[in-house]
């Protein structure tokens, strides 16, 4: 197993089991890499987009489920 003296950080391409145990078992310190921000900014700028037009688009611009023809 990995040692965790180095934080994990996350990346747009998801992190490892490792990784997932160090943090939830050890405490490992967790750091946003830059190709996750930059995924994050991307999907952001997409949703962001959809917020603007006038067709529903479900769970952005409605609720989930009963809900889901709720604007």
């Amino acid at each position: 197993m990995k040692v965790y003296n180095a934080p994990v950080e996350l990346s747009a391409h998801g992190v490892g089991h490792d990784d997932v145990i160090g943090v939830a078992r050890f405490d490992a310190l967790v750091s946003i890499g830059a190709s996750a921000r930059a995924a994050m900014e991307h999907t952001a700028a997409v949703i962001d987009g959809l917020v603007h037009h006038d067709v529903p688009v479900y769970g952005v611009t409605t609720g989930f489920g009963s809900l889901a023809s709720v604007v």
